[in-house]
């Protein structure tokens, strides 16, 4: 009997859950690829507004944005001044931003993407 009864409150949260999704996996994701020189790493950041360090110290020349309108919508944190510069390859479509002068992205936050 007890077991039965573990098993309905189980079923009955399981049910609960998937009736009501949590408000986060609505939340959309930007995926990046920092380039500098030869070297590069991605980063996933949520677009809600969450500030997501990066935790590498490369110096960055191009962001790859695959899926995104990151120019517009997310903010790139460096220690120096920079130029941020959209960017379309004519042969594949990607879009980039260029970061000049090339410098470490300290941190990344997006919003409504």
């Amino acid at each position: 009997m007890k077991f039965a009864s573990t098993a309905l409150f189980s079923l009955g949260l399981v049910a609960s859950s998937s009736a009501h999704p949590l408000q986060g996996r609505d939340v959309q994701v930007a995926h990046f690829t920092f380039k500098g020189g030869p070297a590069s790493y991605e980063l996933d950041v949520l677009a809600n507004g969450t500030v997501v360090t990066t935790g590498n110290d490369l110096s960055i020349s191009i962001i790859d944005v695959p899926d995104s309108n990151a120019i517009n919508q997310c903010t790139f944190n460096t220690n120096g001044e920079k130029a941020l510069v959209s960017s379309i390859d004519r042969e594949t479509g990607m879009q980039s931003i260029i970061v000049g002068p090339p410098q470490p992205i300290i941190s990344v936050s997006c919003q409504g993407i």
